[in-house]
């Protein structure tokens, strides 16, 4: 069944003649008699009595024509929203975001938005979770996409809740992989990322003390840390979404922290008084869209404090 077919049929109820139906179509009467009879075939009914003059529907055909005219109006319905939506979503918009997800996620939508939006200027910028807020208050940014903090003045829409790994290249006296956080073993990134602040945390969740003098080395990428820990025989802790982009042999050493699976919330932020909700929305949507389902939901996780 397509809409097609339903717009001819509903031609035909309107001009009782197939011939006239096809030229308010503007298409050949064999083709919309084809098309009808393909749509009586698929449904094993027939809609018209073509014994009759002028044609009418039968019973059931008058059923099919009632239901089209609802699915056509729905459809319509459907598009005079989305002129709306996509009028809307034009100009300029500034984001920030936090380096331990532009890299992973803005790749995933990036591609899809700017085909849907073409009229929609995205200006980027890759900081930390305190300058983005700092930015939106003074109106540089309008937008950022983040770990989100308590704030009176800052809306957030939470997004999504990313689960944190453990990846451990440090081997116990048998010469297995230790799958337990080891605080003394842990690189973590350099002071001013939210990820080093909820790793503090994870750890005193699980009653383990965690000091300047404990953390062995500090670094800003996500990359390098890992490659570090890899490198130095040590451990560290990444979001999925880093898990997804890494190569078979270095899966092998990620496992899930021995906790009721610790997640970090994912929000989009922007000023109480940010009155564009049509690009909130269609950007909550896009990146939605590329986002797997279980994700969303909170249910039997423990969501990471962020204590900046």
């Amino acid at each position: 069944m397509t809409i097609t077919q339903l717009y001819y049929v509903l031609a035909v109820a309107e001009n009782k003649n197939f011939t006239l139906a096809a030229e308010k179509c503007f298409v050949t009467q064999p083709t919309l008699s084809m098309q009808i009879q393909k749509l009586e075939d698929e449904l094993n009914l027939i809609i018209f009595n073509r014994k009759i003059k002028p044609i009418g529907p039968t019973k059931e055909g008058l059923q099919v024509i009632n239901a089209a005219r609802k699915i056509i109006q729905e459809k319509k319905s459907i598009q005079v929203f989305a002129k709306g939506y996509h009028k809307d979503v034009v100009g300029d918009v500034s984001i920030g975001i936090i380096p331990t997800i532009a890299p992973y996620l803005i790749p995933k939508f990036l591609t899809s938005f700017k085909s849907n939006f073409p009229n929609l200027k995205l200006n980027i910028f890759e900081t930390t979770t305190e300058n983005i807020y700092k930015e939106i208050n003074e109106g540089k940014l309008d937008m950022g996409i983040l770990v989100p903090i308590a704030s009176q003045e800052i809306a957030s829409l939470t997004l999504f809740f990313e689960e944190l790994f453990l990846f451990s290249n440090v081997n116990s006296e048998s010469g297995e992989i230790v799958q337990t956080v080891i605080p003394e073993k842990l690189w973590i990134l350099e002071e001013g990322h939210c990820l080093s602040n909820q790793i503090a945390s994870i750890c005193n969740l699980r009653n383990k003390s965690i000091s300047e003098s404990q953390i062995i080395y500090k670094t800003g990428s996500l990359e390098t840390m890992l490659r570090l820990a890899e490198n130095g025989k040590g451990q560290t802790i990444i979001p999925h979404m880093l898990v997804d982009y890494l190569n078979d042999s270095t899966k092998k050493k990620i496992f899930k922290i021995p906790l009721n699976t610790p997640v970090r919330e994912i929000a989009l932020i922007y000023s109480e008084n940010y009155n564009r909700k049509g690009i909130i929305n269609a950007l909550r949507d896009e990146i939605l869209s590329v986002i797997p389902l279980e994700w969303i939901s909170s249910n039997n996780k423990s969501v990471i404090p962020l204590n900046i």
